[in-house]
């Protein structure tokens, strides 16, 4: 097992949340080392605070939510332990990335649901706190975990047996979920369901002036609705807010003037097209959807602006995008660069005038903080979106990034005002983001798992306000 210094963690945020003091940084390589180091620190009365790769940007990187943790950087657990071929399932641990769980798939008859992170971020720990892939909500991936808990022991949920192999849930209740943003213990490997490879990858792509939005989250609602033949998760994104003035900032490339349609189509040629045509005809009455075009995702070439997006819907993780938009070359550059942002992550409701009338509350508060964010919609389903909004702010600027957090507070509670709940939080607001949208019986209970399985609080206090 290896150890980092005290200091190690500290410049690590690309959102500029309040610092925490860590009492160490520890990179356990196995699930024995990890039961060792939990029961040291049970005896030590040490808190440990749990990570995967780090690269929690814009909701605190890979600081943790209290104070005086000892960090436990996973990283090192990379093994992916098996593969089922026939199944389409991969059980890894939490150091396997995209990247690597992505190559391990090529040529195969299955594929990863990728996001359009970094290639390196960590398959477990999006999935745990309920990140979006290009094919659906990766919580859908999560088929089953391992997990050490505070006394050492080790359970297995799901399915996923203590060899590492997958066998699919038997009877009894699965307690796999209840991990899931949860702190009941450290997360060793988890069973990922995998994407059967489609014959067809259709790239939705539309550039659509700005005052068009609610027509379009209408209209996109009312596709999903009637039924979406093909697989795949549209999103609708790069929805720029800006002050009036100069001194804000926004990703390379986003005209603020129009917001993009952007997502796969995953099918049988004959299910892509037919997704295609029923598209068109639910944008038929918004204004500029005729530029609406649908790409063979794998003719995409490398110098095209959508290849990033492209190559991600084929199940294959890239750093291209987000590089790009950040203005970095690697992405150990981001947490420490000129351009911050913080991440705010609502449910949005799939109503057009309903989004009108948050986009019109969200641009009264931009105008007031000086500061520029920018909305994405993932549509997951046909009743809500996960919506990501990112706030920007130049760390060279000073008091920039207090205006961002005031304007992530405010937002906060103005989504709140449109019935919007969070659906992740970061580490400023863990445990008010729980206990502000959970009733006080299921806060019980909650307390109640925790405190019967971790009665010292040992494994990352505070998170998700237990």
């Amino acid at each position: 097992m290896q150890g980092l210094s005290r200091q190690a963690l500290r410049p690590r945020d690309v959102g500029a949340h309040r610092p925490r003091s860590v009492a160490g940084v520890v990179c356990p390589e196995s699930v024995g080392e990890v039961r060792a180091l939990v029961r040291r620190s049970a005896a030590a009365d040490r808190h440990l605070y749990p990570i995967s790769t780090g690269r929690n940007w814009g909701m605190g990187s890979a600081m943790p939510v209290s104070e005086d943790n000892t960090v436990v950087d996973l990283g090192g657990m990379n093994r992916i332990r098996s593969l089922d071929l026939d199944a389409g399932y991969a059980v890894v641990e939490p150091g396997v990335t995209q990247r690597q769980l992505a190559e391990a798939l090529r040529d195969t008859a299955w594929m990863l649901n990728v996001t359009a992170s970094c290639a390196d971020t960590s398959v477990v720990g999006n999935a745990l706190e309920r990140g979006d892939g290009c094919v659906r909500s990766r919580v859908h991936d999560v088929a089953g975990i391992e997990a050490v808990l505070a006394d050492g022991s080790v359970v297995h949920t799901g399915g996923l047996d203590p060899s590492g192999h997958y066998l699919g849930r038997g009877a009894g209740p699965d307690l796999t979920q209840a991990f899931v943003q949860h702190n009941l213990g450290v997360i060793t490997a988890m069973a990922i369901s995998l994407i059967p490879r489609p014959q067809s990858i259709g790239l939705v792509h539309a550039r659509i002036e700005r005052d068009q939005i609610g027509a379009t989250i209408g209209a996109l609602a009312s596709f999903l609705r009637r039924g979406n033949p093909a697989e795949g998760l549209l999103r609708v994104r790069e929805l720029a807010m800006t002050p009036g003035g100069p001194g804000w900032l926004l990703p390379a490339g986003v005209d603020a003037g129009r917001f993009t349609i952007l997502g796969p189509l995953l099918g049988s040629g004959e299910t892509v097209s037919l997704a295609e045509e029923l598209l068109r005809k639910a944008l038929v009455e918004v204004e500029g959807a005729e530029s609406l075009r649908v790409l063979d995702a794998a003719a995409v070439g490398p110098d095209d602006p959508l290849y990033a997006r492209a190559l991600t819907a084929q199940g294959i993780p890239t750093c291209h995008g987000v590089q790009k938009a950040l203005g970095v070359t690697s992405c150990e550059q981001i947490d420490a660069g000129r351009f911050g942002f913080l991440v705010l992550l609502p449910m949005m409701p799939l109503q057009a005038r309903k989004t009108e009338q948050i986009m019109a509350t969200m641009q009264e508060a931009v105008d007031a903080h000086g500061t520029a964010l920018m909305v994405e919609w993932n549509l997951i389903g046909r009743h809500q979106a996960n919506a990501v909004i990112q706030i920007f702010f130049d760390r060279s600027q000073p008091g920039a990034d207090e205006r961002a957090h005031q304007l992530r507070d405010e937002a906060h509670g103005l989504l709140r005002e449109h019935g919007c709940v969070i659906y992740r939080s970061d580490i400023d607001h863990a445990a008010s983001t729980v206990w502000s949208g959970t009733d006080t019986a299921s806060l019980s209970m909650l307390h109640r798992m925790k405190t019967a399985l971790d009665p010292e609080g040992l494994i990352a206090p505070g998170r998700y306000g237990t």
